[in-house]
């Protein structure tokens, strides 16, 4: 009977032991998770991630690349932050660790998954937030949230116009990274950014990071070179430095001339220029740039030259980018400098196929043509398009293209043709997305008259112009300036 009995528990003990093993081998990084937390229920990431992911992984990769060397702050608004970080902790960041690797500023403290989020205008000074209008709306979407509201129902002008108050504490409190987590660099941008991490490191390995280089798309307003905030801002370490002991010497000054601006990141060249050392702007124009694969002007300066960064990309076109860059980690030789991901291998990608499956055509299309602007409309006012019959009917408008030697697309509407020397894809006019500040570039049009509205692209132009700047033999890829 005894003997009965421990043989049964033997047994019971054993199909125990089996379920647990079929159980880890079901769900392996779950109880990974569970025997790596800590006494304070944090995880070892380094050890769960060297257990559970493979060397074809693109963290596994984006480590041994050096990742570790750039601190990545993403800027955004309490308005937005709920619509476009989520996309940002699902790809690149989830490569990183919150505080430690990447920082997330608003203008609203809250933790948002694994991202501890600032609130980078609480490090305004009280006497500046008493003398200017912007922090009024900051003061009442502090309010509407404790009485329960969404700060999502608070958007609108007043929040961008915060939002230039941002960047300087952002910068200046951002130098923890170098001198507390030994990072060389920082790469600033915005919720809709996406910066390609592959190109970003092989960027920098021809850069210096002991010299105060601050980088960025170059813009210039009225005397003021700077790099747009959008596209993305590059500074090593000591860039970092100078601009927070200029600002924290003068911090007065700098707010005054803050409130007087339009906008932050023109502020950041100037605080620079100041600086001891001064940090002009090292162009970096196009590897990084502002656009999107819908709105590039597919041309001979981007064609042979890595895209680090894309501005006013939505969560699925950051999800879509982030999956295409992949298929390079999985095969990048980590002893080895790469030649990057060039604009010719996203437009292979993307653009090409794009146009190939519509048989270079697409209905209630807008390609952002803009080289030749004709209305069918006779006499037009001073200012408006030129009268063309090639604006009568869509037939007509492509007949025009065809007949210009350089034209490679065209785009019909109700009274108007546009044609373009230059490839783009555009959008669809109906569900187009915004883009900001640049969003006065997109022709709006009524209703009314999408009627019959059409794009179209020269196939044998589209594909001769791809031969010819596809030729990349002796071009310097990492040139900038433009």
């Amino acid at each position: 009977m005894q003997w009965a009995r421990r043989m049964l528990l033997a047994g019971v003990a054993l199909a125990g032991a089996l379920l647990m093993i079929l159980i880890r081998l079901q769900h392996p990084s779950g109880w990974l998770l569970k025997q790596q937390r800590g006494k304070d229920g944090e995880e070892d990431l380094d050890s769960l991630t060297t257990q559970t992911r493979s060397r074809k992984d693109p963290c596994t990769k984006l480590k041994q690349l050096g990742i570790h060397k750039i601190a990545f702050v993403l800027k955004t608004g309490a308005t937005e932050i709920h619509d476009k970080l989520s996309i940002h902790l699902l790809s690149l960041f989830a490569c990183l660790r919150s505080g430690m690797d990447y920082a997330v500023y608003s203008d609203l403290a809250q933790r948002i998954g694994p991202a501890e989020v600032k609130d980078a205008v609480a490090l305004v000074p009280y006497l500046a937030h008493d003398a200017h209008p912007e922090f009024r709306h900051y003061d009442a979407m502090k309010e509407h949230i404790r009485r329960g509201g969404d700060a999502k129902e608070m958007a609108g002008e007043a929040a961008w116009h915060l939002d230039k108050w941002k960047f300087l504490p952002m910068i200046s409190e951002s130098y923890h990274f170098i001198a507390e987590q030994d990072k060389q660099w920082v790469f600033f941008m915005e919720a809709d950014t996406y910066v390609s991490p592959y190109n970003l490191l092989q960027w920098i390995s021809r850069l210096n990071p002991h010299q105060p280089l601050y980088a960025g798309a170059q813009v210039v307003i009225g005397d003021t070179e700077f790099a747009h905030g959008g596209s993305g801002i590059l500074m090593s370490g000591p860039a970092v430095l100078a601009l927070r002991n200029e600002y924290l010497a003068n911090q007065n000054h700098w707010e005054g001339i803050i409130a007087a601006d339009c906008c932050g990141d023109k502020v950041v060249a100037e605080v620079l220029l100041a600086a001891k050392p001064p940090g002009p702007l090292h162009r970096s124009f196009p590897l990084i740039q502002g656009e999107t694969l819908s709105s590039l002007d597919w041309s001979e300066i981007h064609w042979c030259r890595p895209a680090i960064t894309w501005h006013h990309v939505d969560a699925a076109g950051i999800d879509k980018l982030w999956k295409f860059e992949h298929r390079f980690l999985r095969v990048a030789d980590t002893n080895a400098i790469q030649p990057g991901i060039t604009f010719a291998k996203y437009f292979d990608a993307f653009i090409f196929p794009r146009l190939e499956a519509a048989g270079y055509r697409l209905e209630g299309w807008d390609n952002l043509s803009g080289d030749w602007v004709f209305t069918s409309v006779e006499n037009p006012r001073e200012g408006q398009a030129e009268y063309n019959v090639a604006a009568q009917t869509a037939e007509a408008c492509e007949h025009f293209c065809h007949a210009m030697p350089e034209c490679v697309q065209w785009a019909w509407r109700l009274s108007s043709c546009r044609a373009n020397k230059i490839v783009r894809l555009g959008w669809k006019f109906e569900g187009r997305p915004g883009m900001g500040s640049a969003d006065d570039r997109i022709d709006r049009v009524g209703r009314e008259g999408l009627e019959g509205a059409v794009a179209g692209w020269v196939k044998e132009r589209v594909e001769e112009v791809r031969k010819r700047v596809g030729k990349c033999e002796g071009v310097d890829v990492w040139e900038t300036g433009y």
